[in-house]
């Protein structure tokens, strides 16, 4: 017997599945990507060091900035380069207005209408049409984020390796904290939605990959987080460890950890950070009963409402603490060659996408031109997992009795809670 699905909607890229099921057992299941492969990696390669990261920031519509950034952190991480302290304020902000401005999108407008068996999301605004009226405040208030600092809410402008090429105003800044004050009771309004809602049964061990820092949730930088271990791993000897592979006919690459599919993405994050979310967010988590870590892979949508009040509190938390930039001390110009500080060496980088961890390497010459790179996105390192998820997902939906339709439904339910982007993943 075979399933097989032509496109799955809702997710960002075109996909389909196929599975085959030989004597009640499911001997394959596969989602087919249907993007093109882009071949970014090998056209960054003797490009200048200043032009890549706007190259990369069009890997993706949906989060470009994560793309930016990462791809800045590991020049800077190449080249031996130190940025300041407003640099990192302004791109912690970047980033968690990414996060918000996508989770947003995400749980209420493709992931809320598989609980309810909705094809047609009118339905679903007329079932709950304040809720969706604060789903778009929600995502609106990410976007703006992203424009005032990057210069427009997508492909930002303004990030450059060392900084800014021009910086907000500080009263800019200001009106984002006072507009997080007025967009959190909404956003919190829409994670209870979430965590009252009745996730299927569905569990499986695995290992959740995440950035870790002792001083906070970490979305922009720390250390390498493997199911929550004592020990953490640098990004760099991290990537050593990850194995990337590529199945026939497929331009996606998947990878492995210690021969292991494992799962990146808002439950990785708070599997092995939850006890750093800020306050509300805690209080949501709790009201949810999920115990930690969750092993359910449906729970990743909670997880995403779950942060999303956790980014409009740090968003208040960070513009809070802070009162004026200094421009001088955040912008430095990038000309043509190496900054007279910058060594050339390899580096590498991550910071948390809104579906996962993203990782880049570089190797840059004496010269400034790229002589190596590679990028792992969060898809990438999701889809094994997925896909085995799913083999073993099938069985349980036949025992149940369940229609063709209703088990393609099932289907295309779980691939969705991983969030996949697969212009991301064919980068």
């Amino acid at each position: 017997m075979r399933i097989r699905i032509d496109h799955i909607a809702k997710i960002e890229g075109h996909a389909g599945f196929t599975a085959e099921i030989v004597g009640g057992n499911v001997t394959s299941a596969r989602l087919s990507v249907l993007e093109g492969a882009r071949l970014l990696e090998g056209i960054l390669r003797d490009r200048k060091y200043y032009e890549v990261s706007h190259i990369t920031a069009r890997i993706c519509g949906v989060c470009p900035v994560v793309h930016t950034l990462t791809s800045l952190k590991a020049l800077e991480e190449a080249m031996d380069i130190k940025i300041s302290a407003p640099t990192i304020f302004l791109r912690k902000l970047l980033m968690l207005g990414q996060i918000i401005n996508s989770h947003a999108l995400h749980i209420f407008f493709f992931s809320l209408s598989d609980f309810f068996g909705v094809d047609n999301d009118l339905e679903l605004i007329a079932k709950y049409p304040e809720k969706a009226k604060d789903a778009m405040a929600i995502r609106e208030f990410g976007n703006k984020i992203i424009e005032i600092i990057g210069g427009r809410s997508i492909h930002p402008l303004t990030p450059e390796v060392g900084g800014f090429t021009k910086l907000p105003k500080s009263e800019a800044i200001e009106k984002i904290g006072d507009r997080a004050k007025e967009i959190l009771p909404k956003a919190i309004g829409l994670a209870e939605l979430f965590a009252k809602l009745k996730y299927p049964k569905f569990e499986r061990k695995t290992e959740f990959v995440s950035l870790f820092s002792k001083n906070e949730y970490a979305i922009y930088d720390g250390e390498i987080s493997v199911s929550g271990k004592k020990s953490k791993i640098d990004v760099y000897d991290f990537l050593k460890k990850v194995k990337e592979f590529q199945v026939a006919e497929d331009a996606v690459k998947r990878t492995e950890l210690d021969e292991k599919p494992y799962m990146v993405g808002a439950i990785a994050r708070i599997n092995n950070n939850g006890k750093q979310l800020n306050p509300r967010s805690q209080k949501i988590l709790k009201a949810s009963k999920i115990k930690l870590p969750s092993l359910n892979p449906f729970h990743n949508i909670l997880a995403q409402a779950i942060e999303t009040v956790h980014c409009i509190e740090e968003v208040i938390r960070l513009i809070d603490s802070v009162r004026g930039l200094s421009s001088d001390k955040s912008k430095i110009c990038a000309g043509v060659g190496l900054p007279a500080e910058a060594s050339a060496k390899a580096g590498a980088a991550a910071i948390e996408a809104p579906r996962g961890t993203l990782f880049y390497f570089y190797e840059v010459g004496d010269n400034g031109l790229i002589k190596n790179c590679n990028i792992i996105t969060p898809t990438a390192q999701n889809l094994a997992r997925l896909e085995e998820d799913l083999k073993i997902w099938l069985p349980q939906l036949k025992i149940l009795k369940l229609s063709e339709r209703e088990i393609k439904d099932k289907i295309k339910m779980l691939i969705r809670a991983y969030d996949p982007c697969l212009t991301c993943a064919t980068h």
